[in-house]
């Protein structure tokens, strides 16, 4: 049997992360493997400063789910793609990203309340 964590959510509705309290603070967690190509190793010096810019201003800031969801959700594309990462785990994955820095996270939130990375993608190189 799959589980969808996202089943409750209106696929036609406006791109959220969650249809969950946003009040929560904001909490990146590393469950699975990311995506090939877009993972640590893939990073290069300026890549990883990249990441660590981005996860510092978001947790040292302490903001909340929706905080992150207006500074950093990205619009302009599907910012909720339906994607498998398991046999068992079906997820709508968002991406975040600041203004015009091409710099962009890729994952999707947990029932815990927490973002659950993907892929790190330093280039915007992925496009849905």
């Amino acid at each position: 049997m799959k589980k969808s964590l996202t089943k409750e959510l209106n696929w036609d509705k406006k791109s959220e992360l969650s249809s969950k309290d946003k009040s929560y603070p904001f909490k990146i967690a590393i469950i699975h493997e990311l995506d090939n190509g877009f993972d640590f190793k893939s990073l290069t010096i300026s890549g990883l400063k990249n990441f660590h810019n981005l996860i510092h201003n978001i947790l040292s800031k302490k903001l909340t789910i929706a905080q992150v969801e207006k500074l950093y959700m990205r619009t302009h594309s599907k910012s909720l793609e339906k994607r498998w990462v398991s046999e068992q785990l079906e997820i709508r994955e968002i991406h975040l990203g600041k203004n015009r820095n091409p710099f962009r996270l890729f994952g999707y939130l947990n029932k815990d309340n927490y973002f659950v990375l993907t892929k790190i993608d330093p280039n915007h190189e992925y496009h849905d």
